[in-house]
């Protein structure tokens, strides 16, 4: 019940419920005027879908997705009115236009959304057969008012004040601040998370390149505070390897300190990127902020305890003070070269990633043969049986089911919630107000159009009440029978579509608990690249790549990411995991602490004080640390359970009287050796717990045998 009210503050979509309301107002003035309602409406539903299509992301990436909308939804409408006179080819046609938008959700949300409305849409569209004529014109309404709301997308970006990649990279400054004031898992993958969707919007992005190159360098100086925020934070919370590198209360007033700093670039990123003379008291902050915290670092140099922490407050204030000089010179600063892809690249990506999922293995191609047996299915049931609105049904199936669990009955509720909902306002409505102009309709269309479009990542339940709401309103226009037996065979449909989503679900259920030792081991894998990375560094010095050791960091937290998503739907799934839910969490945080502390010591190379080579011994007890990684991957991703090391008994005995070596001199080892012995740490604890669960699930087997 709670995800039925659950509610997301920060996905309610205002400006572009509004924008893409007009985009649905403006064909329904000119039927009305016209006295051709129902071409405008057939307009205003190619508006509907491709606004739907383009309510985020950058420009660039709402473009193609609204032009891929447009031709989609121009198609199904094509083929839905043609293909109504035989009911054996509508159901044929609708469950292959299911299973398509099911491969697609595997290429993106965006396009998953689009290929669900444009099968709602050839369902619809089936119950009034047209001639080859009809539904040409039907088909041209629709791609007239998709490229209507395309243009208004346009013309609203021209005047805008912000820009999607903008508020991506003011989002990344918020949630610095926000880890800075209050370091924790939470906070940080939450930063983690707006630098991996910031990195892709400055990626597929289309502004000018003085403004993209200046947000490409504030991401940048974003990154390498990161790192020195973290290891400060490393030392304000005590970490075994950051003990006596610094002053812990001195890290945290240094933290204290430059979170409301953090807080401001993050609220004039677009100032700055514009290059705006209003930007220049913040120039002016970051020049003072600099200083600040140089004079901090100068006045901590004479005390032991703080002079490390000083080492990393003085590395951002150099950064600080870098960023302030680039963005006031006049040249356009380079762009990196992965943002200067073309969009070939992403064409041939999405296409491979479509082929990738035709396997039996796919959860994405089951979720896509579930989807078309449901439609299908449906369909078939409302031409069969004749049932008066028996199009409801596969609706209602093509709504619920979805890829997973959690979606498909948690959200499922919400979906039928909503549903119910939005059939008992909108027919309350049209039997309220009497309506033979069809003014109040178009009126009750543009508002539910907008407030879909509003709710659709704030709450699930309203998005439902509004969708459902508005296709009520645009059926009431052309079926002109009466409401409230309507409202009761409507809902009786919504309550067998969704009966029947969930038994097909449940039939051939594909669980996350299945997928999600896979999703863990890439993210252990990503790890040991970034480890393998940051050693080449310690190894080279300067001749290390930077660019390949960014990559290398970025695809951390992707894999990080997705990691923590995919494990937050296991917990939630009725079904016992085969990777026990221990284990799981166990893994997360081992990685956490391990990403933290690879950047930490990724933070003393960019100052200059990690500029050795290892010594054997640290040699030693890396090679055991990345083949622990590579064993922990493998077990992980094979489901067995299992940790080993690939080193032989005695190999591991010398690693562990390196380790007790280095810590029996612990006051003197530098950053490099605690590094090594902390990663040694996290490795070992993580060891131990695999082994503690595996034998426990051995016992449990025994036990109940």
């Amino acid at each position: 019940m709670h995800s039925v009210i659950e509610t997301d503050r920060t996905g309610l979509r205002v400006l572009p419920g509004l924008r893409n309301g007009v985009g649905i107002l403006i064909p329904l003035v000119c039927g009305l005027n016209s006295g051709h309602l129902l071409s405008g409406i057939g307009v205003a539903v190619g508006a509907l879908v491709a606004g739907f299509a383009g309510n985020a992301g950058t420009a660039r990436r709402r473009l193609r997705t609204m032009l891929f909308a447009v031709a989609w939804m121009s198609v199904t409408t094509f083929v839905g009115a043609l293909a109504g006179h035989r009911a054996w080819l509508i159901v044929v046609m609708a469950a292959l236009s299911g299973w398509l938008s099911g491969m697609m959700l595997g290429v993106s949300q965006p396009s998953g959304q689009v290929g669900l409305l444009a099968t709602n849409a050839l369902i619809l569209i089936s119950t009034s057969p047209q001639s080859l004529s009809g539904a040409l014109y039907r088909a041209e309404l629709v791609a007239c008012g998709g490229l209507l709301q395309t243009a208004l997308m346009w013309a609203v970006d021209l005047v805008s004040r912000q820009s999607a990649e903008a508020q991506s990279v003011s989002k990344v400054y918020r949630k610095l601040a926000a880890f800075a004031a209050s370091p924790s898992r939470q906070t940080d993958l939450e930063l983690a998370t707006s630098l991996v969707e910031a990195n892709d919007f400055l990626r597929d992005s289309l502004m000018p390149r003085r403004r993209r190159s200046r947000l490409h360098r504030l991401l940048d100086a974003g990154e390498q505070l990161r790192m020195y925020v973290v290891a400060i934070a490393e030392i304000a919370r005590g970490r075994f390897y950051a003990q006596e590198l610094g002053d812990a209360r001195f890290a945290e007033e240094i933290l204290r300190q430059c979170a409301p700093l953090f807080s401001a670039l993050g609220d004039h990123v677009w100032l700055m990127a514009q290059g705006d003379r209003r930007s220049q008291p913040l120039m002016y902050i970051l020049e003072r902020a600099s200083e600040e915290l140089t004079d901090l670092a100068r006045s901590a140099r004479g005390d032991g305890r703080k002079e490390q922490t000083a080492a990393h407050v003085q590395a951002m204030a150099a950064c600080l003070m870098s960023l302030r000089d680039d963005l006031v010179q006049p040249a356009i600063l380079p762009l990196p070269t992965e943002a200067l892809e073309s969009p070939v690249p992403r064409i041939k990506q999405a296409w491979q990633t479509f082929c990738g999922h035709l396997t039996w293995q796919s959860a994405t191609f089951r979720h896509a043969l579930r989807a078309a047996v449901a439609v299908g299915a449906g369909e078939a049931f409302a031409v069969l049986m004749r049932w008066p609105h028996g199009y409801w049904v596969p609706l209602t199936a093509n709504i619920i089911l979805r890829p997973d669990f959690t979606s498909t009955f948690t959200r499922g509720i919400a979906r039928v919630i909503g549903t119910m909902g939005g059939i008992l306002l909108a027919t309350l409505l049209m039997v309220a107000v009497p309506d033979r102009t069809g003014i109040f309709a178009s009126a009750c269309i543009v508002v539910f159009g907008s407030l879909m479009y509003m709710w659709v990542t704030y709450n699930y339940a309203l998005f439902s009440c509004a969708l459902t709401a508005l296709m009520v309103v645009l059926l009431s226009l052309f079926e002109r029978q009466a409401p409230l037996p309507t409202m009761a065979d409507r809902m009786v449909a919504t309550l067998v579509g969704s009966a029947l989503a969930i038994a097909i679900y449940l039939i051939w259920p594909t669980w996350q608990h299945q997928q999600v030792h896979r999703v863990l081991a890439l993210a252990v894998e990503r790890e040991r690249d970034y480890f393998r990375g940051v050693l080449k560094m310690l190894r080279e010095g300067e001749t290390a790549s930077p660019q390949t050791l960014a990559r290398e960091r970025q695809a951390v937290r992707v894999s990080r990411t997705n990691a923590a998503s995919a494990v937050r739907q296991v917990l939630a799934e009725p079904v016992a995991p085969q990777v026990h839910a221990h284990m799981m969490v166990a893994v997360l945080v081992g990685m956490h602490r391990f990403s933290d502390t690879l950047l930490s010591l990724e933070a003393y190379t960019w100052e200059g004080r990690a500029a050795r080579p290892l010594t054997s011994g640290e040699e030693e007890i890396a090679l055991f640390i990345d083949r622990a990684l590579a064993s922990l991957a493998d077990g992980l991703r094979n489901g067995t359970g299992q940790m080993a090391t690939g080193i032989s008994g005695a190999r591991q005995d010398a690693v562990r009287s390196h380790v007790e070596a280095l810590e029996v001199n612990w006051r003197k080892l530098d950053v490099i050796a605690r590094a090594m012995v902390r990663l040694y740490h996290v490795l070992h604890t993580l060891a131990r717990l695999v082994h503690e669960k595996a034998g426990e699930e051995a016992t449990d087997a025994r036990t109940s045998s």
